[in-house]
């Protein structure tokens, strides 16, 4: 790899995600040559370009490979996911943001923003956004012991934390999507805060990736014209895409 090369997948590393015009400045150089760079990192696996920008590729994902850190063979459509889902954050906002794999990649980008209040049940989030001086973070009180780590903080404590605020925008992660059955999760706490999440917010996102849709889980959450807009990946099939349009949601796909 190029010692440039190098340096970019070196910020991206830190940032997650960077617009090639942040790229050029960072090093200085021409935006055909940042792009160039991209092109040939890309074609190496060692990125992946979207969204004007690049997102790094997890350990063992490139060269065509499936898997990736951790075992989420589903990350670079998550980054991309994220990254996409950060164009609707405003300064001055207040989000509301639950926990899940796609949301903490939304969390590495929210670091990043400036003057926008988060009120999130996530740990993982909460301590990646709490010790940037610019952003204003809230973590729901309650428990995590009825449910995996990875579900957050749940239970009346933190639903009715959430109560208390009012958010310009909610963003939602899920379990499973689906036209008829709407959004579920395999846990009841755990849905409970969705639902208020999605009570107290003006404008609403479901950002799920290509494997959710289909897949119904006992916990009822929402149906998913509660949305105001669904991001997700181009692996989803065009007749899921249509299903979901035909309730007259948008769809972003990244």
């Amino acid at each position: 790899m190029k010692v440039r090369h190098r340096v970019i997948a070196d910020y991206l590393k830190e940032h997650t995600f960077l617009h090639v015009n942040q790229l050029a400045e960072l090093l200085e150089v021409s935006l055909p040559t940042i792009r160039r760079d991209l092109h040939e990192m890309e074609s190496g696996g060692y990125i992946q370009r979207v969204n004007g920008g690049a997102l790094i590729k997890a350990e063992g994902e490139g060269n065509g490979g499936t898997s990736t850190q951790g075992g989420d063979l589903f990350a670079v459509h998550k980054k991309a996911i994220a990254a996409e889902v950060i164009k609707w954050i405003e300064p001055g906002d207040t989000l509301f943001i639950d926990s899940g794999s796609t949301n903490s990649y939304i969390g590495d980008l929210l670091s990043e923003l400036k003057n926008i209040t988060i009120v999130t049940n996530s740990i993982d989030i909460a301590y990646k956004c709490m010790r940037k001086p610019d952003l204003s973070v809230f973590v729901c009180g309650g428990t995590a012991e009825d449910v995996q780590s990875e579900a957050g903080i749940v239970g009346p404590l933190a639903e009715q934390m959430i109560s208390q605020f009012r958010a310009n925008l909610c963003i939602l992660g899920t379990a499973g999507a689906d036209p008829k059955q709407g959004i579920t999760d395999p846990y009841l706490s755990v849905a409970r805060i969705k639902q208020k999440m999605l009570s107290y917010a003006s404008r609403r996102i479901l950002v799920t990736d290509h494997s959710k849709f289909g897949k119904i889980h006992k916990a009822y959450v929402a149906p998913l014209d509660t949305f105001d807009c669904i991001i997700t990946d181009r692996e989803a099939t065009e007749d899921q895409i249509e299903a979901i349009r035909g309730k007259g949601i948008q769809v972003k796909q990244v």
